[in-house]
């Protein structure tokens, strides 16, 4: 009898072991699995990388103006753009704001021609896209009803 519970508490702590041994397999399988999965996604956002920031980084002068014109509101803007003035000379202000600059004039001409005929509706349509101002848009649409 002795014997006999001796062999079933044998029987048990082996049966013990087992499970204990095939849950550490399933956690080992598991935690293989997640870290093969961080690895993988590390891998797929590596390959998104801007490539802006490669240019940036290589000193690519148009990356550059292109980097100053999307930060020109923050507060550290001006010491990059000092920054970058010291290596690509003072020119870079003004390709900065080439853009905006021809924005301004276009609007500037398109307002004057509609001066002329203020009834124009592309003319203010066109000053609509260009400003997204609302009034423009009123008078093209009491001009032609139809353009949204």
């Amino acid at each position: 009898m002795k014997q006999q519970e001796n062999r079933l508490k044998i029987k048990y702590q082996i049966s013990n072991i087992k499970t204990k041994f095939q849950r550490s397999k399933i956690f080992e399988f598991l935690f293989v699995t997640l870290i093969l999965f961080i690895l993988f996604l590390n891998f797929i956002y590596s390959q998104l990388i801007s490539p802006i920031y490669f240019k940036f980084v290589n000193n690519d002068k148009v990356s550059v103006v292109t980097f100053l014109q999307k930060i020109k509101t923050l507060p550290e803007y001006s010491r990059i753009l000092e920054m970058n003035n010291n290596i690509y000379g003072p020119t870079v202000k003004g390709e900065i704001f080439a853009q905006e600059n021809k924005k301004k004039e276009l609007i500037k001409n398109l307002e004057q021609q509609l001066t002329v005929n203020p009834k124009a509706r592309d003319l203010l349509y066109s000053l609509y896209q260009l400003t997204k101002d609302k009034k423009y848009l009123k008078q093209t649409k009491e001009i032609d009803p139809g353009i949204n």
